[in-house]
């Protein structure tokens, strides 16, 4: 059998930068009906390589074959007419366009009548089959993107990767960014592409979940192609160990069950409801406590962080914050008083990717950093520069555009501005969505040690490995309720959680 897309040698240098240095003898060979697992911490190159393969960016050397053929796209547009077609981890849409509009860029000709408008009936019904097809039927074809939640902008994008019918399907981290039901319908949704015979590369940082689906992996590091392995033949252990050089293992969470250190209540939530999205939600976040919320998607939890951060205006309940009964009605309001908020988007809600590292640690920070309307600076470069030192944040400098920086040192930078603002109550959303191995354990411990300083962490997770290896106490959320308490000195299983959260 002949491979669908074959890599040799690439190399992409970015302004000095060797993203992707593949030896010439370098080759990544993806088979039709293979599902190949891309794997490497972020900066390895994983993004850039498929980003070449669509015509993205253009390679500084090496070659790339399609059905044998060489292949140089000229855009993503020209690679999707080839059949190759990708969903990317953030999303890749127009908000100001309607969903079929979406599915179809770049497709309108399929649509126009002999006058040459398009016939926006018949688009309609044609995105409409699609979505149907793809069991994605509560989305409709005329509603604009930015009406759209995350996971539904998510699922406009699958449906316009598939709509070409692929012979090459990249998947960029998709897992990583939906919730649990939407992972399990794109398996089933992968697997049926699988059957039909697509080349489908599948980059992930779960690598359990590489592990259990792919047939075969290649690990990337520093740019440089490392090994291609048969999962079948291999361990996650050995994956891992290939990707970071370094051994590291689950003992990565905190291994403590000590109480002993948390202090008085910081926050105290009371009988807290928002129309359909949460119900007499009622909970306490003490001193130096991590409390961790899980539940699948839709489950109020993401609602409920964010009426706390005063983006929701809740109907009834009530807050009391460090002993006084609060109304949060802005963000403004919760960052003056000491609340922090990191989002599951980290890109779209919590960073300004254009501002350099410095501003973005400094943003929430402007009270304590202007004196008579001017900005302190020399302040703010010592700030950034201790922020920098404090979570080992990896930037040229301090100046340097936080688009330039690997997911893993933006979620750190996401981090370390509300830290920066002293904010003693950190509603934190996802924290190792989309970073590689290596980043998330240092994730996890950077919020050890703001347990340990005395911060009170509020931990909404997707991830039940990383809800039971970092909280002290959590409680579970279905359709909007709370279902169970957990404490970490009990012996529990991933599948208790499931039992009341599905």
């Amino acid at each position: 059998m002949q491979p669908t897309v074959v890599f040799k040698g690439i190399k992409k240098y970015f302004y000095g930068t060797n993203a992707l240095d593949w030896d010439k003898t370098d080759v990544m060979e993806v088979y039709p009906g293979e599902i190949h697992g891309l794997v490497g911490e972020n900066g390895a190159g994983k993004s850039t390589l498929v980003q070449i393969l669509m015509g993205i960016y253009t390679r500084t050397a090496g070659e790339i074959y399609l059905e044998n053929n060489l292949f140089v796209p000229k855009n993503a547009l020209d690679a999707e007419k080839h059949g190759v077609s990708i969903i990317m981890q953030q999303t890749n849409i127009l908000s100001n366009l309607t969903v079929a509009e979406n599915i179809f860029i770049g497709r309108d000709y399929e649509f126009k009548n002999k006058a040459g408008l398009i016939l926006w009936k018949k688009q309609n019904q044609s995105a409409s089959e699609v979505l149907t097809k793809l069991g994605f039927n509560d989305i409709k074809p005329n509603e604009l993107l930015y009406t759209l939640n995350f996971e539904k902008s998510k699922q406009v994008e699958i449906a316009r990767a598939l709509c070409i019918n692929p012979k090459v399907l990249i998947v960029d981290e998709t897992s990583a960014a939906v919730s649990r039901e939407l992972v399990e319908k794109l398996y089933n949704i992968l697997l049926e592409q699988k059957n039909k015979g697509v080349a489908i590369i599948y980059i992930s940082h779960f690598i359990d979940e590489i592990y259990k689906f792919c047939d075969k992996t290649t690990v990337l590091r520093d740019g440089k192609l490392i090994k291609t392995m048969r999962v079948a033949e291999t361990t996650p252990d050995i994956i891992i160990s290939n990707m970071v050089g370094r051994k590291i293992t689950k003992s990565s969470y905190r291994d403590d069950n000590s109480i002993d250190k948390i202090g008085g209540p910081i926050i105290e939530v009371r009988g807290l409801s928002k129309d359909n999205k949460f119900k007499d939600i009622t909970f306490t976040v003490n001193k130096g406590e991590i409390v961790g919320i899980g539940g699948i998607g839709g489950c109020g939890s993401e609602e409920l962080g964010m009426a706390l951060f005063g983006k929701i205006k809740t109907d009834k309940g009530e807050v009391i914050y460090k002993g006084k009964k609060i109304y949060i009605n802005s963000p403004v309001k919760a960052l003056k008083i000491g609340i922090g908020y990191i989002p599951k988007d980290r890109d779209r809600n919590g960073l300004i990717l254009k501002f350099d590292v410095k501003e973005n640690i400094s943003s929430a920070n402007i009270k304590n950093l202007h004196k008579r309307g001017f900005i302190l600076f020399q302040k703010e470069i010592r700030l950034a520069e201790e922020a920098i030192k404090k979570f080992r944040i990896k930037t040229p400098n301090i100046f340097t555009q936080l688009l330039n920086l690997s997911g893993g040192n933006r979620q750190k930078v996401a981090i370390a501005k509300w830290v920066a603002n002293s904010s003693e109550f950190l509603i934190v959303n996802s924290p190792t969505r989309g970073v590689d191995v290596g980043a998330k354990y240092e994730i996890y411990k950077i919020l050890e040690i703001l347990k340990k300083e005395g911060k009170a962490i509020l931990l909404i997770s997707d991830e039940l490995p990383e809800l039971i290896g970092m909280s002290d106490r959590i409680f579970t959320m279905k359709q909007g309720e709370i279902t169970g308490w957990f404490d970490r000195k009990q012996h529990f299983s991933e599948e208790d959680f499931m039992k009341i959260m599905a």
